[in-house]
């Protein structure tokens, strides 16, 4: 990867920008390959490139190599200490793998450098919820959100919490006040139409997803939720249709689609066919809440009782102080 002796000229360095710049271009146009191409060209003619570094952590990051992208991110840190940047990644990628305790060692390195640094607080609150500690992550964005109180992505995290511990009137207030800092993240919009449905206003929760289609129409995510919607509705042909959209974005294997097209089989009373179809879904993600939920609701449906037992089991493994597994339970 490294040619250590290279003698940086002003043409290598305005070449190594020019490389990295079209690396960049080519990795949001998606075209994996040609981005890292280009940044290892840039590394060749200058293998201290900091900013090529992480850009190439970044690719492998997202290519699915964590320990090349653990490699370049180290390496990245040790010409520039001081940049919170790639230490950020570094704790992000450690967070991905699941690495909790050195996740949050790198992250709070971040955070004595640069004590202000949002987003090192934030991916602490993740990991510490990954971890099932709701109460601390909570405790941690609620802090972090009174110095902060503009940012958009505290509230979404406080609100997906305040969900998950089934305080949904507080889970709609911060959602809601997401949205109105960044109207364009149309992740809240699903989040929203998500509480909106536990709330059993399905009527808005349509109305919801409808809006962040607006925002995006090509995100799967959200066709599907209101997909979903249009089931609890009683509107079997229009979720049909969305469905079906779904599938034309990329989702015909998905997980999530799969398990909406059987809890439709589920209410057009076709049992085996949603038996069959929530089995895939299973088959593919079987450690998603959200499909194990649908998965619930399918089977108590179809009235195969034992099977809903089994899942309901899988999800007090999985996240046994949700609310919505303790309602289940309930129910």
């Amino acid at each position: 990867m490294t040619n250590i002796g290279v003698v940086m000229t002003d043409s290598n360095l305005d070449k190594v920008e020019q490389l990295i710049a079209d690396g960049l271009v080519y990795h949001d146009a998606g075209e994996i390959e040609k981005a890292r191409d280009a940044y290892l060209q840039a590394l060749d003619l200058d293998p201290e490139n900091a900013k090529a570094l992480d850009l190439a952590g970044l690719l492998c990051m997202q290519c699915g190599e964590p320990e090349a992208a653990e490699e370049f991110y180290r390496s990245a840190i040790n010409i520039e200490p001081d940049n919170t940047r790639f230490s950020l990644h570094l704790g992000i990628l450690y967070l991905e793998q699941n690495d909790f305790e050195k996740s949050e060692e790198i992250l709070r390195k971040v955070i004595e450098q640069e004590p202000d640094h949002s987003d090192a607080r934030l991916y602490i609150a993740l990991g510490m919820r990954a971890k099932g500690e709701r109460d601390a992550a909570r405790a941690l964005l609620e802090a972090a959100e009174e110095l902060n109180s503009d940012n958009a992505s505290y509230k979404k995290w406080l609100g997906l919490l305040s969900l998950e511990t089934g305080d949904l009137v507080t889970a709609l207030d911060y959602t809601n006040r997401s949205i109105e800092l960044d109207p364009l993240d149309i992740s809240v919009y699903s989040q929203l139409g998500t509480i909106l449905n536990e709330m059993d206003d399905h009527q808005l929760a349509e109305k919801c997803y409808t809006s962040g289609l607006k925002v995006d129409s090509q995100d799967m995510h959200c066709r599907a939720g209101l997909a979903g919607t249009l089931i609890k509705l009683g509107k079997l042909d229009e979720a049909e249709n969305e469905l079906r959209q779904a599938v034309e974005l990329g989702g015909e294997q998905h997980p999530l689609v799969l398990s909406l097209f059987a809890l439709l089989d589920a209410f057009a009373d076709k049992k085996r066919d949603a038996q069959s179809k929530i089995e895939s879904a299973l088959s593919t993600d079987a450690a998603s809440l959200e499909i194990l939920l649908i998965a619930y609701e399918v089977m108590q449906n179809i009235e195969e009782e034992k099977k809903a037992e089994d899942i309901l089991n899988t999800m007090q493994n999985i996240a046994p102080d949700d609310a919505r597994v303790m309602s289940a339970l309930l129910g």
